[in-house]
């Protein structure tokens, strides 16, 4: 079924990173009528700051787009993938010592820069609850970002993007699915254009190669997370492989995670992926 209009009045798209609205809502990146982004600077990676904010001086949709020019804190692949411990501020990166306090204050930060910022609006569209292909910050977003549209009287909605690493955490919300889904198609070629926005300034952080589906689905929250995934049929997904060597929850020091991704890396000789920026993605 094709999304109905009113799902598209007074709508904000919510994303985590310039750049996300590219990858993950082009079929309806200029139907919405604000585009929130949250993080401008990144703690662990300073020159992607000046790239991010002439990325978005020269971006198509600059006239529509809000940032809320927050700071992220270092937090991709920090918790126990494939299956993370979940919590009210997204996931426990408990795996790694430090990082989990961090990523509790920059939930406190963004829910306080988030809720005027939605405030209005009668749909919301954010990461969906696994985060794409498993980034820590899109699903700790779709957390704060679904308790405040939900608790403001708005329709909170999610894409149809999943990866080999997010799968569990995916089949634990997607369960004896039977609500109605959405689909729209993808101009792929005005896409690439947006893209090029941040490639150019040495923005892009996702596969240099990337090509995008034809259509994205779209179905609305909020979903529910169940302990254990069970049977049950899914809503078309847009599914995308991605560099993931799982680890033991166990392991809690990174130059031991380090020594046995190398060891595993040189036993099965996983490629090392080239196109993306291991800092952020």
């Amino acid at each position: 079924m094709e999304l109905p209009e009113e799902a598209l009045e007074l709508s904000a798209l919510v994303v985590a990173h310039p750049d996300d609205e590219v990858l993950w809502f082009g079929s309806i990146l200029e139907r919405v009528d604000r585009i929130i982004i949250c993080y401008i600077e990144a703690s662990h990676w300073p020159e992607l700051s000046d790239a991010r904010r002439k990325s978005i001086a020269e971006h198509p949709l600059r006239d529509r787009i809000y940032l809320l020019d927050l700071t992220q804190v270092k937090s991709h692949n920090k918790c126990s993938w494939p299956e993370p411990v979940e919590t009210s501020y997204g996931v426990c990166l408990d795996r790694y010592r430090g990082f989990d306090e961090p990523f509790q204050q920059q939930a406190q930060r963004l829910e306080e820069a988030l809720a005027p910022a939605i405030r209005g609006f009668r749909n919301v569209y954010t990461h969906n609850p696994w985060g794409e292909y498993g980034h820590e910050d899109h699903i700790q977003l779709c957390r704060i970002a679904t308790r405040l549209a939900t608790s403001g009287g708005a329709r909170i909605w999610y894409n149809n993007y999943v990866s080999n690493k997010s799968n569990m955490l995916m089949r634990r919300y997607v369960q004896g699915f039977g609500q109605p889904y959405y689909t729209l198609p993808v101009d792929t070629a005005k896409a690439r254009e947006f893209a090029d926005t941040y490639y150019r300034n040495g923005a892009w952080t996702w596969m240099e190669d990337y090509v995008w589906f034809s259509s994205e689905s779209f179905v609305e929250g909020p979903l529910v997370s169940q302990s254990k995934p069970c049977k049950g049929a899914l809503f078309p997904l847009n599914f995308i492989r991605v560099p993931f060597e799982p680890m033991p929850a166990a392991v809690s020091n990174p130059g031991l995670a380090g020594r046995l991704r190398r060891k595993i890396r040189s036993i099965v000789r996983i490629p090392r992926h080239k196109g993306s920026h291991p800092a952020t993605r």
